[in-house]
């Protein structure tokens, strides 16, 4: 990732000594949420045995430190989720939840640090879950703690939520806590991963709030072979046909399409383009040619992070045959991580991969995990939520953009807007071009953009859980 900066500075040497003493009040954040990252990415809670009981031990012995009460819930030996809750003095507003999870991914092969040490490197902290996502965990951790010292009280109640399980499915987490707990929680709003800021040195500044997610999907794919001893070469050799078969697969044209959260993407963007970038989004945008908007789609979507607003996706992984070297196999296989639209029918999406392989009985096709179908409704940007979000954004990045948008990825962040909750991701700068280092090895983040990543969720829980700033945002203005 390029070093940008995005956030105003906050203070300057002219400044009153009170404003200097509420500098020093950012730093103490800053160093509480490192000091917590760094602490958290040292508990091993990677799949497929994540030690969640010492995470949430660790959040729980800081809430003791400041005496916040909390709730444990613990689905099986363990794994855990963490609640506490900041009471706030208008019963009538629903309650803000900050949500983060505990569960990071395995590790990943080609580290060259060790995963649970917490290096610090020039400006840069490694470790697994440092963006994937023990960064909200410790920030989110940093100011619960903080604002529960304050005498100022919150016009809602702030929720702190440490789920189980999201990497896998979330079945000991936000699923199961749905389920059976959530009369204890039910929140009306929630900030969780899944945004960020995009930088743009010579344009203008966009804040992607993600307001949707793509649908998961897997297939598994396998093709028939004649089984033997490699000494005798056979002409139906089930890895050869499996490789044809994922050949026809990466051929294959998924029709582009403009769902809402990619029409206010691009609307939004729309002023920021040169000539033939206008062109193209507003041949896209119309809907006078249906030709004409179909050509813009595709070409739109020839660019990576377009694609994904426009199309379903598909990517092969997990390929398998059998290890002995000595014998082919009568089976190669692979599974097909799919991720849809929100509005795709899932089973019309499989028939079109079947169609492929129509009348070929040496290819199978079987549903590995299917998602729940309708998707949640994505937001709109017409929420008090989503509004003290553009606040914020208006606060710390005068002149940028903030935007409901579609994240490629999946979460969470679905299953609380199917339980009613308005939820968006917010989080540090990303580059949708670069390659995001969460679920990779060496994952980090630069302690810059945590920091600010800090700064930014704390401003939206001052806007919309008190109505006021508690520490200053924005440079003073000018008399």
């Amino acid at each position: 990732m390029k070093n940008k900066c995005f956030l105003v500075m906050l203070l300057c040497a002219v400044l009153l000594p009170l404003q200097a003493q509420q500098s020093a009040t950012w730093d103490e954040l800053n160093a509480s949420a490192k000091k917590h990252l760094k602490n958290l990415i040292q508990i091993d809670t990677s799949v497929s045995n994540p030690d969640e009981i010492s995470a949430a031990r660790y959040l729980y012995k800081e809430f003791n430190k400041h005496h916040i009460d909390w709730d444990i819930f613990i689905p099986q030996k363990g794994r855990a989720n963490l609640m506490a809750r900041i009471k706030g003095t208008d019963k009538t507003q629903k309650p803000l939840l900050l949500i983060s999870h505990l569960d990071t991914a395995n590790v990943q092969e080609g580290w060259t640090v060790p995963p649970f040490k917490a290096v610090e490197k020039d400006g840069v902290i490694y470790g697994l879950g440092a963006t994937d996502a023990k960064n909200y965990t410790a920030a989110y951790l940093a100011l619960f703690t903080w604002l529960a010292q304050q005498k100022q009280k919150p016009l809602r109640d702030i929720i702190f939520l440490a789920t189980s399980g999201e990497e896998t499915g979330s079945e000991s987490g936000l699923l199961w806590l749905g389920n059976t707990h959530w009369d204890k929680i039910k929140p009306g709003f929630a900030l969780n991963e899944g945004g960020g800021i995009i930088k743009d040195k010579e344009g203008t500044d966009i804040v992607f709030a993600e307001a949707a997610t793509k649908l998961y999907m897997d297939i598994k794919i396998t093709a028939l072979g004649q089984e033997g001893h490699t000494s005798l070469p056979q002409e139906n050799n089930a890895v050869y046909r499996l490789s044809q078969a994922l050949a026809k697969i990466e051929n294959l044209e998924l029709p582009a399409r403009i769902i809402p959260p990619a029409r206010t993407l691009l609307t939004a963007i729309l002023p920021l383009q040169e000539e033939d970038g206008k062109t193209t989004i507003e041949m896209l945008l119309s809907d006078e040619n249906p030709q004409n908007r179909q050509t813009a789609a595709e070409l739109m979507a020839r660019d990576p992070f377009f694609k994904t607003q426009l199309k379903d996706t598909l990517v092969p992984m997990q390929v398998s045959s059998p290890a002995d070297t000595g014998a082919t196999s009568a089976t190669a296989s692979a599974v097909l991580n799919v991720r849809l639209l929100p509005d795709t029918d899932p089973d019309e999406f499989f028939a079109r991969l079947q169609n492929l392989f129509k009348g070929d009985d040496t290819i199978l096709l079987e549903v590995l995990e299917r998602p729940q179908t309708p998707g949640p409704k994505p937001m709109d940007g017409t929420d008090p939520l989503f509004a003290s979000i553009k606040n914020t954004t208006d606060k710390l990045l005068p002149g940028a953009i903030t935007i409901p948008g579609l994240s490629p990825a999946s979460g969470d962040n679905e299953i609380l807007r199917k339980l009613g909750v308005i939820t968006y991701g917010l989080g540090p700068e990303m580059d949708p071009l670069e390659t995001n280092t969460a679920h990779a090895a060496d994952e980090h983040i630069r302690e810059t953009d945590f920091y600010n990543q800090l700064k930014f969720m704390a401003g939206v829980v001052f806007d919309f859980a008190y109505g006021q700033d508690l520490l200053p945002l924005a440079l003073p203005e000018k008399k």
